[in-house]
């Protein structure tokens, strides 16, 4: 939670995008807190959220595709009118063509009541709402879940517990062990199926829990035997925190961010049914210096055609909301992009339809201007498009820059990409200056002739397979297998990928001395 807490001490500055942004103007759709978003088959967004008004209420904008501003907006009442505070954020939904659902909890409403939740549906693409129906008790029903559109059941999460409504009672099933310290519940189902998953993060460990599937009612998903609980990742990062979980054609992603000081990571694992885990983690927020600049609360929204949506937040520069999109096999990313700069981006929350376009929504602060903005536009990646990013090499150092002939050396580096590197090692030498083919080249300068320049002739190569980032090229001190003179050399590393795109190349200096002299002992 450490960069979340971060973005809250950005100030709000201008609004415009840095030059060269491709995304839309972002506007404000009302004041409050928590907002979220869904996108109905139209292309419209529908947004709601808790307007932390005297009375609470639940406010909602209906935005239509790619606009930058609400066509229709309307405040929900809960029932009575003396409603406290808000006991959770608003959720929306848009299950069905021109049905939109919002669900919300809050404290004493009616008057005395604590902890109850509220349904309000549209059937008229969000025209009109009917009046609120309470559906549940509970914190885990207070506004943080997944609406079961086939049975009309709200499943909701809170905490380390999970719940579905229309069932009285503090708690619900606890999917993962923990106290105090767990953020970013979250529940989702695996479409086609009656599985449910459910995840969130304790003291830096991402736990979850998996509904193994059965009748979708509430006394089924309430029943903890139906759960396998209190799960783990394979093989996972430290640090890791801020879950979000989305689901759609490709199955269940989980996004979550991996704390690193000066290199954070937002991760992206694919959910198995077979075995009810999750699989390695893949690091999609690029390369760019804004990743590296304090990121956090990533969110994500599979859509319909099974595009995975992310956004997340950076410090960069007075703050960016980022964003990139996959293919619609769930698996190839476009290259990261600003949707916002210049303000504090809180909790942000993103949805997209089946033809690729939606909106983000965020606050600049806990609570204040509830902030969208249309998706930037830029061209979905495609699994059979070429990949034209070439690899990045960096670092490239020797242990020892000093060698005698046959020493064994380490050459070390840093790539963005895993490819078939090559390292050509050369000796300078003093040559002289001759004219060939209209060209001055210094060329080996025979006896008695003037050495008037230097330059480098080829010894050799290594060839080695790398990896993206940390690599080590092994030199046992032969090339070709001779053992390198004593002189100076240079070493140049460059790096191919699978697509043919080649690195810069990089060079490192080094010399090779003569053995030591035996000192002759006097008799």
């Amino acid at each position: 939670m450490r960069p979340l807490v971060r973005s809250l001490l950005i100030a709000t500055a201008c609004l415009a995008l840095p030059a060269g942004a491709q995304a839309a103007t972002p506007f404000t759709a009302g004041s409050g807190a928590y907002p979220d978003v869904a996108v109905g088959s139209d292309g419209s967004g529908h947004i709601a959220w808790e307007t932390v008004a005297a009375n609470t209420q639940v406010g909602y904008c209906r935005v239509a595709a790619e606009a930058t501003s609400c066509n229709h907006t309307e405040i929900l009442n809960f029932p009575g009118s003396t409603e406290a505070q808000s006991a959770g954020k608003a959720r929306v939904f848009a299950p069905a063509p021109g049905k939109v659902v919002i669900v919300a909890g809050c404290w004493e409403c009616p008057t005395g009541t604590q902890n109850r939740t509220y349904r309000w549906i549209s059937t008229n693409n969000g025209d009109s709402f009917g009046a609120p129906l309470e559906i549940g008790t509970g914190p885990e029903t207070s506004g943080s879940g997944a609406w079961l559109d086939d049975v009309g059941i709200f499943v909701g999460a809170s905490g380390a517990n999970v719940k579905a409504a229309l069932v009285d009672g503090e708690f619900g099933v606890q999917f993962a062990t923990g106290g105090l310290f767990v953020y970013g519940p979250e529940v989702v189902r695996l479409q086609g199926t009656t599985k449910l998953v459910a995840a969130s993060n304790d003291l830096e460990v991402v736990k979850y829990g998996v509904f193994k599937g059965g009748t979708l009612n509430a006394a089924s998903i309430n029943n903890v035997g139906n759960w396998e609980v209190d799960k783990t990742l394979t093989s996972p990062e430290p640090d890791n925190s801020e879950t979000a979980l989305d689901s759609g054609p490709n199955g269940v992603f989980l996004t979550y961010l991996n704390f690193v000081a000066g290199d954070d990571h937002i991760a992206l694992r694919h959910f198995d049914p077979g075995t009810n885990t999750f699989g390695g983690s893949t690091f999609i927020e690029g390369s760019s210096q804004i990743e590296n600049s304090s990121i956090g609360a990533p969110d994500s929204y599979q859509d319909p055609s099974g595009r995975v949506h992310v956004v997340w937040t950076s410090l960069y520069e007075g703050g960016r909301l980022r964003y990139t999109v996959s293919d619609t096999s769930g698996s190839n990313f476009s290259t990261p992009g600003t949707l916002a700069a210049s303000e504090g981006f809180y909790q942000p929350e993103v949805a997209a339809g089946a033809d690729g376009r939606g909106f983000a929504t965020w606050t600049p602060g806990i609570s204040g201007a509830i902030r969208v903005v249309p998706l930037d536009p830029q061209q979905e990646p495609s699994a059979s498009a070429p990949d034209t990013t070439p690899p990045s090499v960096s670092g490239l150092g020797i242990d020892s820059r000093t060698l005698r002939p046959g020493q064994s050396a380490r050459f070390s580096f840093q790539s963005t990409k895993a490819g078939q590197a090559v390292l050509t090692i050369e000796q300078r030498f003093r040559g002289t200056k001759k004219k060939r083919k209209g060209k001055r080249l210094c060329v080996a300068a025979k006896k008695r002739q003037k050495k008037n320049c230097t330059a480098y002739r080829r010894v050799g190569e290594i060839r080695q397979a790398v990896t993206a980032g940390a690599n080590t090229i092994e030199f046992n001190g032969r090339i070709a297998g001779r053992k390198l003179k004593p002189g100076r050399y240079r070493a140049s590393l460059v790096i191919t990928d699978a697509s043919g795109q080649v690195s810069r190349t990089e060079t490192v200096n080094f010399k090779v001395v003569g053995p030591k002299k035996r000192k002759r002992s006097r008799r």
